[in-house]
């Protein structure tokens, strides 16, 4: 339409034409132009992804450019002659003004190819963006599903050494025991490949876990929490207090002998989610060799939902074993 404005005002203002003939003029010509134009944006989208060389786009494209030229100048003579054929001047003018027509046609069609270049090329890098995030998600997805899968054999091979310690010394607390695994392990499943959960199901999970180590430890485990109802709706990973909760049985009651109370409080801090889980220890007792899954594993699974390794902390002082996790209000897209 710029173009045609430019050369409505050269043909009626410089060249001295007709007010309608100057008109017909742009018109006819700039149209023929943008329909050549619509064509050549499919024939760049086409050209654009086969893999030539230089020298081959280079002659390909100036060969399209001849071809274009030569008919647009054709069909807008031919059109332009019929309408006018009375008026010698204006044809005489369609005479004179074709080199320069020839010229503005090159340029007009070096603009439309580089302006067509730049779209292809900008929806390929759009393109091949959404085709990283999406592997980047996928490994994501991945990676959590590892993750979480392995917490499952980690705590059902623990409980069932604990199943088999209990048969002989204690069989009714082993029946007790496999049936609350069996109610763990249906939930567990039941999760299916969820990545998020709530606060209240997770706690739920939690205490059906702490359910089956107080049928192991009996009175040597005391349980204290202090939920903020407020917080019962607010989403993080899927299983992630059960494997700290195992840690701190790991590394509390199964190094005491006296009573250790494990302590788990949920707060809401804005948009946060804050949970932290303490436990008593005897600094005495010989350390617990392990894989070092429970704490690994929750703090690989917070990097990849979340994209930050600062969520877990963790430490100990004055006999007690202190677990925080902060989840925050949104995961990495």
């Amino acid at each position: 339409m710029a173009i045609a404005a430019v050369q409505f005002a050269l043909s009626y203002g410089l060249y001295n034409q007709e007010l309608i003939v100057a008109i017909a003029d742009s018109i006819v010509s700039n149209s023929i132009f943008a329909l050549f134009g619509v064509g050549l944006w499919y024939m760049v989208r086409f050209s654009g992804k086969q893999s030539k060389g230089f020298i081959k786009n280079l002659t390909y494209q100036i060969t399209v450019c001849a071809f274009t030229i030569v008919i647009w100048q054709l069909l807008s003579f031919s059109i332009l002659r019929t309408l006018f054929d009375g008026n010698a001047q204006y044809v005489s003018f369609l005479f004179d003004s074709v080199v320069v027509k020839i010229i503005i046609g090159v340029l007009i069609y070096s603009l439309l190819i580089s302006v067509d270049f730049l779209i292809l090329s900008f929806e390929e890098m759009q393109e091949q963006a959404e085709h990283e995030a999406s592997l980047s998600a996928m490994l994501r997805e991945a990676e959590l599903s590892m993750l979480r899968s392995q917490i499952r054999p980690h705590f059902l091979f623990n409980s069932l050494n604990s199943v088999s310690a209990l048969t002989l010394s204690n069989p009714q607390a082993a029946q007790d025991m496999i049936i609350k695994l069996s109610e763990f392990m249906r939930h567990s499943l039941s999760l299916g490949t969820e990545t998020m959960n709530t606060l209240q199901d997770e706690l739920y999970h939690a205490g059906l876990y702490l359910d089956i180590e107080k049928v192991r430890f009996s009175d040597r485990l005391k349980v204290e929490k202090e939920i903020d109802n407020a917080c019962g709706e607010m989403q993080l990973p899927a299983m992630i207090l059960q494997p700290l909760l195992e840690n701190a049985v790991k590394h509390g009651v199964n190094t005491m002998l006296t009573i250790c109370a494990i302590k788990l409080k949920a707060e809401c801090k804005g948009s946060k989610l804050i949970v932290s889980i303490t436990n008593n220890f005897d600094p005495d007792a010989v350390p617990l060799k392990g894989t070092g899954t429970g704490l690994n594993n929750v703090n690989k699974r917070m990097s990849a939902l979340y994209g930050r390794s600062d969520l877990l902390k963790f430490g100990s002082s004055n006999e007690v074993f202190e677990v925080e996790l902060t989840i925050p209000g949104k995961v990495v897209e």
